[in-house]
């Protein structure tokens, strides 16, 4: 029982840090995830050359906070302290697909040990294919939640490229799926950067669509739960 509840912060501590990294990254910082600094209820968010910001999880009142300690600057702590909401609500995305064309939604999940991608491609708002899976962890580090979001995007170019599918709007809700792919961010650590060779040699042209997790978006909520069953299905094998 313990070793679910842990599960459970792990994935809402990697969910909080990747809202604060988007946010982070709108004000020129560039930002990643410490791999080898996530505890029980925290964690922290390396600011390269500027320090860290440190984000805590409280299960009891399902809220997080951040402390700016370890950042180097302060007016680099002034700013980031204002941009950050400690209950970081996310507003509703909806009304966001087209139904027109091929659009895919892409998301992957962490549970139990065990890392899941998920994907739901559609044309003209119709279901083309469902897929999913599980990712192998021996090269992810603690990327578990973004080693499966990559996952997702890397099979559903895949599809793509096997079915003649040249133009694709692809709806996500991690930046650094795209920031990545376009060379934008520096990957760092095997999975990013197979991922950033991988989508270097792709030539289809991909609209990015950035979509706010868990607000009921509906495709969004779909794969989420499909990514979901990839591993409740693990379990049961």
């Amino acid at each position: 029982m313990q070793k679910t509840h842990s599960t459970d912060n792990y994935e809402k501590l990697e969910k909080g840090a990747l809202i604060l990294m988007e946010k982070l990254l709108k004000k020129g910082f560039r930002a990643s995830i410490d791999e080898d600094s996530f505890r029980e209820y925290s964690m922290k968010i390396s600011l390269e050359e500027k320090g860290n910001v440190c984000l805590f999880f409280s299960p009891k009142k399902d809220e997080y906070k951040i402390t700016l300690k370890e950042v180097k600057d302060e007016k680099d702590a002034v700013k980031i302290s204002k941009l950050w909401d400690s209950k970081n609500k996310s507003p509703n995305s909806g009304g966001v697909y087209t139904d027109k064309g091929y659009e895919a939604d892409v998301d992957g999940s962490y549970m139990n040990g065990i890392t899941s991608w998920a994907s739901i491609i559609r044309k003209d708002g119709k279901v083309l294919k469902e897929l999913s899976g599980i990712v192998n962890t021996s090269n992810i580090k603690n990327s578990h939640q973004i080693a499966g979001e990559i996952k997702g995007v890397i099979e559903t170019v895949k599809f793509c490229k096997e079915h003649n599918i040249n133009k694709l709007r692809l709806y996500y809700d991690y930046n650094g799926l795209k920031y990545w792919a376009k060379g934008l961010w520096r990957a760092k650590i095997f999975i990013t950067q197979y991922y950033q060779d991988f989508m270097k040699d792709v030539k289809m042209d991909i609209e990015w669509v950035k979509i706010a997790s868990h607000t009921g978006v509906h495709w969004n909520e779909l794969t989420d739960k499909l990514a979901k069953k990839a591993i409740e299905d693990k379990l049961k094998n």
